[in-house]
């Protein structure tokens, strides 16, 4: 019985420790961005931003967030907030994140296919099928190291 209570509190002060953690991250989104939490529910925050559409954190691992936007072809601001969630989520240089976004962006639409890129610690993702009523969608995670990445089969756009 003492086993059994002693891995409820365990397991209560871990889950504890998450969420504290992800606060912490939300507030340094709120911070870096000016985006402002819109709502939680479990591990991921929703975040008003004028220039995303739909702003979200997990804070599961692996760490990440989801940039949508309505426009097929949003305003620069978009892609400036993307730089900064890269750097509130990774450390990476905000301009070098927010200028690969936009030229993921660009191939996406030139190709309609996929683009991934790395920008510092920061792995940035756009996709080019729509979701449904946002037709501009990114990633931002913490990039892999090199191997994994290869074995992933993600592509390096620079």
């Amino acid at each position: 019985m003492r086993l059994v209570l002693a891995a409820l509190l365990l397991l209560g002060s871990a889950v504890g420790a998450q969420a504290d953690a992800c606060a912490r991250l939300a507030g340094r989104f709120v911070t870096t961005t000016g985006a402002a939490i819109a709502g939680r529910s479990g591990s991921v925050v929703a975040f008003g931003a004028a220039d995303a559409d739909l702003m979200l954190l997990d804070c599961a691992a692996p760490r990440r967030v989801i940039l949508r936007s309505r426009f097929a072809e949003p305003n620069r601001y978009t892609f400036v907030l993307i730089g900064l969630a890269a750097r509130a989520l990774t450390g990476a240089r905000a301009e070098e994140a927010e200028a690969l976004a936009l030229r993921l962006h660009r191939a996406v639409r030139l190709t309609g296919t996929d683009r991934s890129g790395q920008a510092g610690r920061a792995e940035i993702l756009c996709g080019a099928r729509p979701a449904g009523e946002f037709l501009t969608n990114c990633l931002v995670r913490a990039a892999q190291p090199h191997a994994l990445r290869r074995l992933s089969g993600l592509t390096q756009t620079r």
